[in-house]
């Protein structure tokens, strides 16, 4: 099951998935990125692990407290971002059985580099499903327009990477923020 927030309750099934939306939450501290209600709570009555894609959000925090009192496994995906939480005040880690990161950088920033509960599992592309000759791709679309990114230019995105991975017959297209000036500069010489 996936459970999640929007403006209405939605209950759909997608092959063996349930996917739930909680509709109308109450948004903490009038912050979009940090909803909450106390449905939430039901949701997880029955359930054998508690996997959050948020840790510092009041959701993820009442779940992993909820889960532990009830003896359920409980895990963490920090995707970055989070909200006001109690995390602020004090370190929530350990509410966790394991935290999961997409990244070795994740992974490090969260402070958790070295402990035996992080680990990271990199970000997962079913190269299958996404590839030109999977049979699933559209005829009519060419595979010889440009190579795009689109997100912040920062060096653990490796936008770098990518550009000294492209033949010289390859054009690429970088969009978005770069608050990084020198690593700009070495996007434009690369």
């Amino acid at each position: 099951s996936l459970v999640t927030f929007g403006a209405r309750d939605l209950v759909e099934r997608h092959g063996e998935l349930d996917i739930r939306v909680i509709g109308d939450p109450w948004f903490v501290r009038g912050q979009r990125a940090n909803p909450f209600a106390l449905r939430l709570l039901d949701e997880l009555r029955s359930v054998d692990v508690i996997h959050c894609h948020q840790q510092h959000v009041v959701s993820s925090t009442v779940a992993a407290l909820l889960g532990r009192l009830r003896r359920q496994r409980v895990c963490c995906s920090d995707l970055g971002g989070g909200g006001w939480d109690i995390s602020a005040y004090v370190s929530t880690d350990r509410l966790y059985h394991v935290h999961l990161h997409i990244s070795e950088y994740s992974r490090t920033i969260a402070g958790h580099a070295g402990k035996p509960w992080a680990r990271v599992i990199l970000g997962g592309v079913d190269l299958h499903k996404f590839s030109p000759s999977s049979g699933e791709a559209d005829p009519a679309r060419s595979a010889d327009g440009p190579v795009l990114f689109v997100g912040r230019l920062l060096p653990h995105k490796g936008v770098d990477d990518l550009l000294r991975a492209l033949d010289t017959h390859t054009a690429a297209e970088i969009v978005g923020p770069s608050p990084s000036a020198t690593y700009l500069a070495d996007l434009h010489r690369l």
